[in-house]
Parts: C-alpha cells; sequence; structure tokens
C-alpha cells in the first residue's frame, strides 16, 4: 500500500512539503483530529484512499472554474447553464474545433484569392484604357504621317 501522505502529496495537497491540511478536511469531509490520527497510523479509510485516487487520476476536479459542473450517473456531463453533453460528444470537440480552423484558415485564403483577382481585373481595365488611349495617340501620329506623305508627294509634283 502507498503510504497516505505520498497520496495526500501527488492528490496537489501538498506545497513546499507543507501539507493544507484544511483543504484536505475539506476534500475528504473528515476532521482535523481524523486527518491527524490516519496520517500517523498510515491507515486511512478505504473511501478517503479512493478520493485520493480519484483526484490523482484527474476524475475529480475542485477547480473554481468546475465548480458547477456535474457527471449524473447515466454518465452525462450537466454544465451550469444546464445543457448536457455525453462523452461522445465531448471527445468530438477537439476534432471539430480543428476542422473549424482549417474552415477558417481555408476561407482566409480565398478571401486573399479574391482580393488578388480584384487587384487583376482593376489592372486588366486600367490596360484596356491604356491601350484605347494608345489607339488614339496612334491614329493622331498615323493621320500627321498620312498628311506628311501627302504634303511630300505634292512638293514632288510641283
Amino acid at each position: 500500500m502507498t503510504d497516505f501522505k505520498t497520496l495526500l502529496f501527488r492528490a496537489g495537497f501538498m506545497n513546499f512539503g507543507k501539507l493544507n491540511r484544511v483543504q484536505v478536511c475539506d476534500f475528504l469531509c473528515v476532521s482535523e483530529r481524523t486527518l491527524e490520527r490516519w496520517i500517523s497510523d498510515n491507515n486511512p479509510c478505504p473511501r478517503a484512499l479512493r478520493l485520493l485516487e480519484l483526484r490523482i487520476d484527474g476524475r475529480i476536479s475542485t477547480h473554481p472554474a468546475w465548480r458547477d459542473f456535474k457527471v449524473c450517473r447515466n454518465g452525462y456531463l450537466w454544465t451550469s447553464r444546464g445543457h448536457r453533453y455525453d462523452a461522445g460528444f465531448i471527445n468530438k470537440i477537439d476534432f471539430l474545433q480543428r476542422s473549424n480552423r482549417a474552415h477558417e484558415s481555408h476561407a482566409v485564403q480565398l478571401q486573399t484569392e479574391i482580393d488578388n483577382l480584384k487587384d487583376l481585373v482593376q489592372a486588366s481595365d486600367r490596360m484596356r484604357d491604356i491601350g484605347k488611349e494608345l489607339i488614339t495617340m496612334s491614329d493622331r501620329f498615323k493621320f500627321r504621317s498620312i498628311l506628311f506623305n501627302y504634303d511630300a508627294q505634292k512638293d514632288k509634283t510641283a
């Protein structure tokens, strides 16, 4: 059998080698005198051993954040707001969160792609406008060239 003090330490009731007797008594629902007897004789009741083992295994939490949560005899976790969850659903939460993060990441990538495509469309529109301006300028140069050639032809024939 494991030493009772070792179980108390593993259950988290010792801080820097000092036993928090008030917290232990509150957890085990015993008086300090009973706790002292159990420690000195190293012979606690089986219920106390079982409670400590459950706490060590993490099956009982005294953390304030879990204060109003309960696990019923049917194995459901009841929240402080009265919602009921079974173990299968709770096991899927991690998968659902990872799936959600992947979808969010994909949505961000798609939004970036959409933004890039918008920039591309704007650049295409700007290039079309520049092309039209170049055609107009080219037409003016052609017209000048035609006039220049006509004047040069006229001067040759005259």
